[in-house]
């Protein structure tokens, strides 16, 4: 959980700096976004090891709790109780050759999770035509 605190923090940080007024629930957001696509990359790098049938009644609502759920825990974790406060005191003397390298390591990340879904897509249909990984 440390490294999605120190998401919000940074991406709080550059709100702030650019005076937004809704830095905190912005950031809380982002940090939402970028767990909703951890877990998406799950749940594919599951399904291409372990090729799990997925139910006829599927549907694209089936997420929806989900997509809910997380950014209300993170309101609540970050925006309610004012974490940005205590994470600056931790992180504001950060050496800028640290913070350089974290900000890269944030944005690879953050690129690598939205890049997963989308690969899968493309080979799944364009390459392999919706068949399995596996065979």
């Amino acid at each position: 959980m440390k490294l999605f605190d120190y998401i919000f923090y940074r991406v709080c940080d550059f709100y702030k700096r650019k005076k937004d007024s809704a830095a905190e629930v912005t950031s809380s957001l982002i940090v939402s976004l970028i767990q909703f696509f951890t877990i998406l990359d799950f749940f594919l790098l599951v399904r291409i090891v372990w090729e799990y049938p997925i139910p006829e009644n599927f549907n694209k609502y089936w997420f929806l709790p989900i997509i809910i759920l997380i950014p209300i825990i993170n309101w609540s974790k970050y925006v309610k109780s004012k974490k940005y406060r205590e994470y600056r005191k931790i992180w504001k003397d950060e050496n800028l050759k640290q913070r350089g390298k974290n900000g890269f390591l944030i944005v690879l990340y953050l690129v690598i999770s939205l890049l997963i879904p989308i690969l899968y897509g493309l080979i799944m249909q364009n390459i392999m035509g919706g068949k399995s990984f596996l065979g």
